[in-house]
């Protein structure tokens, strides 16, 4: 009887252990996934070739798939190819239109690396830059500039140092010894030349200026003038020919390297007007 109670819950047609079946040992089957392949196939759009690129295809009427990220970063703004609409790309299949690469097309070697045609493609041409020609002057010929455009004297105004003048009314420090202190300070420091000035004047500041003045020239334009090619003659401190602090009148020496004999010119330093004088 237990059989028989058994038997008479299983099912009868056809059907039912059709679907019995499915209920059973669907969810032990084991699903598939798509490939990476057939993924990125997918997400492929279709664009036409406008130029000749390796390994894809001939331009003029050809229609490969393309990921769109490569078209939209690389292949359309160098207009290697060209967007196909939907409606078009579907009228193209309906039609039987071949959409697929040539991955045999201008292979010169099979061998070479897929990547490396394509980056070689991608890359810049290289426009030859022709360098810049300096027709420079001759020493001899560039003192003859300086000569002519030069003029005997050069003038440049600086702010003079005042000169402190006693009063004298006694100073009175905090204390005694304070006040011993500042006289003895005072005593030790360089009383400033009574012709000094702020800052100096030097050879760049020659050299700036002689440059202004040679700009008005094509050919004086030309001369290559450093600071190094100018030195006080007179006026500087010590063995620093490069600059002079004080008011007056100086002579330099004007020598582009390569030249025979220097030319001489004198440097007038005079006192800056006070504004509203």
């Amino acid at each position: 009887m237990a059989s028989l109670g058994r038997s008479t819950l299983l099912p009868q047609c056809t059907s039912c252990l059709r679907r019995v079946t499915q209920l059973t040992w669907g969810s032990l089957q084991q699903v598939r996934g798509k490939s990476k392949a057939a993924r990125e196939a997918e997400r492929n759009i279709v664009v036409k070739l406008l130029q000749d690129v390796p390994r894809f295809g001939r331009a003029g009427g050809s229609y490969i798939p393309l990921n769109p990220a490569t078209m939209r970063n690389r292949w359309f703004p160098s207009r290697l190819a060209d967007y196909v609409p939907a409606v078009q790309s579907k009228k193209l299949r309906a039609e039987g239109v071949e959409i697929t690469r040539d991955t045999t097309f201008g292979v010169r070697d099979r061998l070479e690396e897929v990547e490396d045609e394509e980056d070689d493609f991608f890359q810049q041409p290289k426009h030859y830059v022709r360098p810049i020609e300096i027709d420079l002057l001759s020493p001899e010929r560039s003192m003859e500039l300086l000569n002519t455009f030069v003029p005997p004297t050069i003038d440049f105004a600086r702010q003079p140092i005042e000169q402190d003048k006693a009063d004298g009314r006694p100073r009175y420090g905090a204390s005694d010894a304070a006040d011993i202190l500042t006289a003895a300070t005072m005593a030790n420091q360089p009383k400033p030349s009574a012709n000094g000035i702020y800052g100096s004047v030097s050879n760049a500041d020659i050299a700036s200026t002689i440059k202004a003045a040679l700009a008005h020239n094509d050919e004086a334009a030309r001369v290559l003038l450093s600071d190094g090619d100018i030195s006080f003659v007179t006026g500087h401190e010590g063995d620093d020919t490069s600059r002079v602090k004080q008011l007056g009148m100086f002579r330099v020496q004007i020598q582009i390297p390569g030249a025979k004999e220097p030319i001489t010119r004198n440097i007038r330093i005079r006192a800056k007007a006070e504004p509203g004088a």
